[in-house]
């Protein structure tokens, strides 16, 4: 039990720490808004682009509607996500991940328990390949570790469906409430047609709410969704290779079979030459 404690802390460690941003992710997104700040403002008269109706109907509406699709724990999740997706920290380094395995099996068939056991403890950063190789060193047989691995993956993988669907979601309300807004401010335009005062403010939201929902639609959510689509995708398939690594090692299988498995994930540039 305290294996298995000590395991799940090391595991968590490493995914709360993003201490430098990606620069292509935040120079784009600032680069964007700069644009279009800078178009706005070299115009005549900014402050017109400046509405709060208009930005409490995309805003709020936005938020509201999908807050109202998602669970309050996939909400609470999407801070850290988002800030993993500007990292600069990789998700999973494949040939690492591949080279750390293939240097494990080649010790499984020479070393001890005690040996082993050791060197195990040592991948804990591999999280998938730490997990499978604890429940061998604890007596699972194959098909219960990989039957582990997979469950693990696929909550794995619901999990980054339901944080990439929040910002997926946020994208296509935004530009619906933009056009609700203006709907409001026709209808609030037409029935000021006798005040030429009311004309305006009416009109300022009937543009506008279109403008901040494409804005936060194209500008913002979108491109965080596919960064963290690419993210989620590198995740998953330094877990696949990890599963393939924890499966082979439990078969006791030939590292020269097992570095031709792992070859075929990787990059022609990532793989691996041991036995060349």
């Amino acid at each position: 039990m305290q294996r298995r404690a000590s395991w799940q802390t090391r595991r968590r460690a490493p995914a709360g720490s993003f201490s430098r941003l990606d620069p292509a992710g935040a120079v784009g997104l600032v680069a964007a808004f700069a644009v279009i700040g800078l178009a706005i403002g070299t115009g005549s008269a900014p402050a017109r682009f400046v509405d709060l109706p208009s930005v409490l109907i995309v805003l709020g509406g936005t938020f509201a509607v999908t807050f109202a699709s998602f669970s309050l724990h996939e909400f609470a999740r999407l801070p850290r996500v988002v800030g993993a997706a500007l990292s600069l920290t990789p998700p999973c380094a494949l040939p690492v991940v591949a080279n750390d395995a293939l240097t494990l099996a080649e010790a499984a068939r020479q070393e001890t328990l005690p040996g082993l056991e050791r060197r195990v403890e040592a991948l804990a950063r591999h999280g998938f390949l730490h997990r499978g190789l604890m429940l061998l060193l604890e007596g699972a047989d194959r098909d219960a570790i990989e039957r582990t691995l997979r469950r693990e993956i696929a909550a794995m993988v619901e999990r980054q469906r339901s944080t990439v669907g929040i910002l997926r979601r946020a994208a296509e309300v935004a530009p619906a409430m933009g056009l609700i807004g203006t709907l409001i401010g026709l209808v609030q335009m037409l029935g000021h047609l006798d005040d030429p005062d009311e004309i305006g403010p009416a009109m300022a939201i009937a543009l506008l709410t279109t403008l901040y929902g494409a804005l936060l639609a194209h500008a913002l959510f979108t491109p965080l969704a596919e960064k963290l689509q690419r993210r989620f995708e590198a995740e998953l398939a330094g877990a696949e290779l990890q599963l393939v690594a924890a499966l082979a090692i439990a078969d006791r299988e030939n590292p020269r079979r097992l570095e031709a498995a792992l070859n075929g994930l990787l990059a022609p540039d990532e793989r691996l030459r041991r036995f060349d």
